[in-house]
């Protein structure tokens, strides 16, 4: 029953994945963008906006990828696949950076229609939700790949039915996954110092699957900053990238390895010998702080 459920979303994860991430810059998935929280239309969406090209033009090379950690669509997500803030929101704003998105679902898309952010993949190519739930392969070197599957934690937390089905997915994704590194994106934060703090949720359900598979990194947004974190107790590092449109009071603790309480997005580097590098992005595009897991 789990499998046949989720079959559709895993199939389209594993086959689109690589030759969309890699049609921009004909090489390997070197690094890809994170970013989360971004859809408000506003001034700061729109210099964080600009930052990214600044980044692209400096390196000269654009990311495979750039991944969305969810609240996609302030306030309230889109109404259907045609809403014209899809517009005014997004390919308006990122004009110019023509780079896949491959995008999660957040808290406030859970307040508009889910299933019109997935339909809109077939609107627009540069945008990649095959589903709710999915998973995706991007090859970097002819040894190393990078695995990323997409969860979502808003109907986990508010325990929706079919909630204990997707983790049940989330076991059998990563154990099948023949990725050489994995992450898993969220929006929820599993860890933070931020807002919201640690997820007692996610820490209980979803940090033993990531212990289990040996995923490298967490990725979330929610909190609205970035925020590099290894606690000791996780297998895994934790990023929170939430600052693409807003920002909120925040704070380093004990595990921070990296921080930014304004606007910014991060970049995240795959390397030859299969380490992570996260660079976390000020609004400008420049790396104001990194860290390596």
């Amino acid at each position: 029953m789990i499998r046949r459920q989720f079959l559709t979303t895993l199939a389209l994860g594993l086959t689109v994945g690589p030759l969309r991430g890699l049609a921009s810059s004909g090489m390997g998935a070197s690094s890809i963008y994170v970013i989360g929280d971004w859809g408000t239309g506003g001034k700061l969406q729109r210099r964080v906006a600009q930052g990214m090209r600044n980044r692209i033009a400096k390196s000269g090379v654009p990311p495979a990828i750039i991944l969305s950690t969810g609240d996609n669509i302030y306030p309230s997500g889109v109404d259907s696949a045609d809403d014209q803030q899809w517009g005014s929101k997004y390919t308006s704003i990122y004009a110019g950076i023509d780079v896949p998105w491959w995008a999660i679902l957040g808290n406030h898309d859970h307040r508009g229609n889910v299933d019109a952010q997935v339909a809109y993949s077939k609107n627009n190519r540069q945008w990649n939700m095959p589903g709710r739930t999915w998973s995706t392969t991007l090859p970097v070197t002819s040894s190393t790949s990078l695995g990323i599957t997409g969860i979502d934690t808003t109907a986990l937390m508010q325990t929706q039915d079919g909630w204990k089905k997707q983790l049940a997915w989330l076991d059998e994704t990563l154990a099948a996954s023949k990725a050489t590194v994995n992450i898993v994106a969220g929006h929820h934060p599993l860890r933070s110092y931020g807002h919201y703090g640690d997820s007692a949720f996610l820490i209980t359900h979803v940090k033993p699957l990531l212990d289990k598979h040996k995923v490298r990194l967490y990725t979330s947004g929610h909190d609205h900053d970035l925020q590099g974190i290894k606690n000791p107790s996780d297998a895994f590092g934790c990023l929170v990238s939430g600052a693409g449109g807003g920002t909120r009071p925040s704070r380093r603790g004990d595990h921070t390895k990296a921080f930014h309480d304004a606007g910014g997005f991060a970049e995240l580097h795959v390397l030859s010998n299969g380490a992570l590098k996260i660079d976390m992005c000020d609004a400008s595009g420049l790396t104001v702080e990194s860290m390596t897991l």
